[in-house]
C-alpha cells in the first residue's frame, strides 16, 4: 500500500474512522501522525465510507503502518 505524506512534514498520514459532530454520519479522516494540526483531511462520500467500514469492521484505527 502506498503511503501518503503530510504536506507540511512528510510524515505518513494515519487513516481513522470518525463521526460528524452535528450529523453523526461516519467519515474517514486522514491526519498527520506527527502533529494533527499539520493536516486533517476528511472523506465524506457515504457509499465509499460504508464500503471501507464494512471491510474494517471492529477496527478502531484503519491505517496500515
Amino acid at each position: 500500500m502506498k503511503k501518503i505524506g503530510c504536506p507540511v512534514c512528510s510524515n505518513p498520514l494515519s487513516v481513522r474512522a470518525a463521526r460528524g459532530r452535528k450529523s453523526n454520519k461516519p467519515f474517514i479522516m486522514l491526519v498527520c501522525d506527527r502533529d494533527a494540526r499539520h493536516f486533517r483531511g476528511f472523506i465524506t462520500y457515504q457509499e465509499f465510507v460504508k464500503e471501507v467500514m464494512e471491510k474494517t469492521e471492529g477496527k478502531r484505527d484503519i491505517s496500515q503502518k
